[in-house]
């Protein structure tokens, strides 16, 4: 799936899924996305980094992608360059994952975005430590962040840091996303 497209499935989902579907997720957490064959929850661990981990399990036969998030106020981190990072295990990821982090600037989407799209985790791999650096503009109204599963597997996550970081540090994401249509074309196959 393209980067834009899970950009605005999220967007939209985030709202849906925070009305829609109860969860056992830690306050301020959230699961999203267009996949309707994942489940999404905190699992103990006895191999991990610590006790608990996030847990993102979707069936064989899934399609799309779910995601776990945090949407906050970007007030803290705007107009600095920001570090997302988190320990991450898989298992049978088919297609690929990552962590993700956007920047929203009011009605503006993905200002600044990353979601590993072009370094992705696949197969099975150990714990291992993956970050995401962006700059978030100065304009900046809405950090989200949090992990996806594009497609079958497993993929887990524990100790998420979200970190102010030197302009030394370099940036792993991508500028401002194509924008979204103001009009609505081809109505009409």
């Amino acid at each position: 799936m393209k980067a834009s497209a899970i950009v605005a499935a999220i967007g939209v989902g985030v709202l849906a899924t925070a009305l829609a579907k109860p969860t056992s997720l830690p306050s301020g957490w959230l699961q999203t996305g267009n996949a309707k064959t994942c489940e999404g929850s905190v699992v103990t661990t006895g191999s991990g980094p610590s006790p608990k981990v996030f847990n993102i399990e979707c069936k064989p036969d899934t399609q799309g992608f779910s995601t776990l998030m945090q949407q906050i106020d970007s007030a803290d981190y705007a107009g600095k360059r920001v570090r997302l990072s988190a320990q991450v295990h898989g298992e049978r990821v088919a297609e690929w994952s990552g962590l993700w982090m956007r920047a929203d600037s009011g009605q503006r989407p993905g200002t600044a975005f990353d979601n590993m799209s072009d370094r992705p985790l696949r197969g099975s791999f150990g714990w291992q430590q993956s970050q995401i650096v962006l700059d978030v503009p100065a304009d900046a109204t809405t950090l989200s962040f949090g992990f996806l599963l594009e497609g079958p597997g497993r993929l887990q996550a524990t100790k998420f840091q979200l970190e102010v970081v030197s302009d030394a540090t370099a940036t792993t994401g991508h500028g401002p996303l194509k924008a979204l249509p103001r009009q609505a074309g081809n109505l009409t196959p």
